[in-house]
């Protein structure tokens, strides 16, 4: 233990600056570490913010909670959309018209077929046919681009005309 005092004795100028060398070092050691740490409180503040003094385990289900409900909404919104689309298939999505004049004595194509029609290809013909005497309408059902009655020129155009559109 003496050989350790005497090297000390010795040499103390180096001993000093070898303590106050490794004090400066813990000094900033414990700065950059106190930085650090401020930084996680501050990140920690943030996260708890308006918890009230919440536990981490509370939040985290919380968070779940949320999650699920947000899933669950989410399926919903599937759900309804795909019921919107097949709904939509069902709705008039095709028109083809076709302007025409049935009589000759009878100026301007006045008379008209339109055919109204949905994704599956189905649904009516009207017909109007404009004369002197007056304007006539008819109606004709199609299922499936096929109608049980007999379609004349100008409705088999508006059919196909309705058919090709997009």
């Amino acid at each position: 233990m003496s050989a350790i005092i005497n090297i000390i004795t010795n040499n103390q100028e180096t001993v000093i600056i070898t303590v106050i060398s490794i004090l400066i070092l813990f000094f900033l050691w414990n700065i950059y570490l106190t930085l650090g740490l401020k930084k996680i409180k501050k990140g920690t503040r943030v996260f708890f913010m308006g918890k009230q003094g919440q536990d981490l385990e509370e939040i985290i289900y919380a968070q779940i909670k949320d999650y699920e409900k947000i899933n669950d909404s989410i399926s919903k919104i599937y759900k309804d959309n795909d019921a919107l689309r097949e709904n939509v298939k069902k709705c008039i999505q095709k028109v083809g018209m076709v302007r025409f004049n049935p009589f000759g004595d009878v100026g301007g194509n006045q008379s008209f077929a339109i055919a109204l029609l949905d994704n599956y290809l189905s649904g009516v013909i009207i017909l109007s046919l404009y004369s002197r005497d007056g304007v006539k309408i008819y109606s004709k059902e199609i299922i499936e681009g096929k109608s049980e009655y007999k379609l004349s020129d100008e409705e088999t155009e508006a059919l196909t005309i309705a058919s090709n559109s997009k």
